[in-house]
């Protein structure tokens, strides 16, 4: 049964380990078009990994509420205003994922308080929350990073319990780096039947990719036929149970609207560079600026193409920030090995140890 917490939605919690004391709690919002339902192989082996684990929809999906008349007005607004007025749009922009943040944040508060969750142990690797945007939903990630902030610490104090926020498998534009010109990408491929598109579109997210370690060497177009795409294998009450395509529709769904906006706005841009940069010493802050929270890019490795260099331009800005003196929070990047943009679906065994294991001491990398 579905429970409703604020405005998201609680599709799934395994509920707390018996017996354990030091859980760690996970907490997973989706991307686009496919919904939180699809972590659903995570639920039943929580346990065996002294975890708990929560599925959370946004806004528009099943199980959580639909944006207001006004909340879609705004975006819409935010898109028209681009081209002739680019400082209101991002101004629109910025406000709507700020109150995605808090959204967000409240929703910890209340799981905190409602479960009793053990705080977070850095130097044991256990307790805590983390939480991971998988896909788009990296985009809530680093909104939440960009704002945490800004938002008022009560009798809760949340940094105390998060551990860990993970930039799970996404793609260059959602955290705002620059995409590869002329790169493949279905929807400008003219050549596909419109009437097969979507399959076609599916099995592409879903597939396997034998890329390289650079651009040059990225597999953009065909993919393995073994192991087959996810979505080739599941059933059709999967393929239904996991999808929902309203929010991604290209006239008003609002994560189309948001995507376009953000992505020609800059915002996603600003909002990566403030996800990781701590907030200046002289800084007046409302709230706490989790400096030592970790943030984690998961990649799998045989995702599609976009994904490889989202982490490639990620590594990169990181060593140059750090080697300019920047104050960051401690960012580190898992690998994981074979595994495409479903892992958690095809190998949730691995997805959870990719989740969970702490990179080995003096590096800044883990590979699964």
């Amino acid at each position: 049964m579905t429970e409703r917490t604020l405005r998201l939605g609680i599709l799934q919690d395994s509920g707390a380990p018996e017996g354990s004391t030091d859980y760690t709690t996970i907490v997973l919002l989706h991307g686009l078009l496919w919904h939180s339902t699809v972590f659903a192989k995570l639920v039943p082996i929580a346990g065996r990994f002294n975890a708990r684990v929560i599925l959370v929809n946004r806004q528009d999906y099943p199980g959580a509420e639909p944006f207001t008349l006004e909340e879609r007005a705004e975006l819409s607004k935010a898109v028209e205003e681009l081209k002739k007025n680019p400082p209101s749009a991002r101004d629109r922009l910025d406000a709507h994922m700020k109150r995605q943040a808090r959204e967000i944040y409240d929703l910890l508060i209340h799981l905190v308080a409602e479960h009793h969750i053990p705080p977070a142990n850095f130097e044991a690797n256990t307790g805590g929350i983390i939480i991971g945007g998988w896909s788009f939903g990296a985009a809530w990630m680093t909104a939440l990073l960009a704002n945490a902030a800004s938002f008022p610490v009560r009798d809760i104090k949340l940094g105390r319990y998060m551990r860990r926020v993970i930039i799970y498998d996404t793609a260059d534009f959602v955290i705002g780096f620059q995409t590869l010109p002329d790169a493949y990408f279905p929807l400008n491929d003219g050549t596909l039947p419109a009437e097969q598109y979507a399959q076609l579109m599916a099995k592409w997210i879903t597939a396997y990719f034998p890329h390289g370690d650079s651009p040059e060497q990225y597999e953009y177009k065909t993919y393995l036929t073994s192991p087959p795409p996810t979505f080739t294998v599941m059933t059709e009450e999967e393929r239904q149970s996991t999808k929902h395509d309203a929010p991604g529709d290209s006239k008003s769904g609002s994560d189309y609207l948001l995507m376009i906006a953000a992505r020609q706005s800059g915002l996603f841009d600003t909002l990566r560079k403030n996800a990781l940069r701590l907030p200046p010493p002289n800084a007046s802050l409302v709230g706490d600026a989790w400096k030592d929270v970790e943030v984690r890019n998961l990649l799998c490795d045989r995702s599609l193409w976009f994904i490889l260099w989202a982490d490639a331009n990620l590594r990169r800005e990181v060593a140059d920030e750090r080697k300019a003196g920047i104050p960051l929070r401690p960012v580190t990047f898992t690998r994981v090995r074979g595994a495409n943009h479903f892992v958690h679906w095809d190998e949730p065994e691995r997805a959870m140890h990719a989740i969970l294991d702490a990179v080995p001491a003096g590096s800044d990398d883990l590979e699964v």
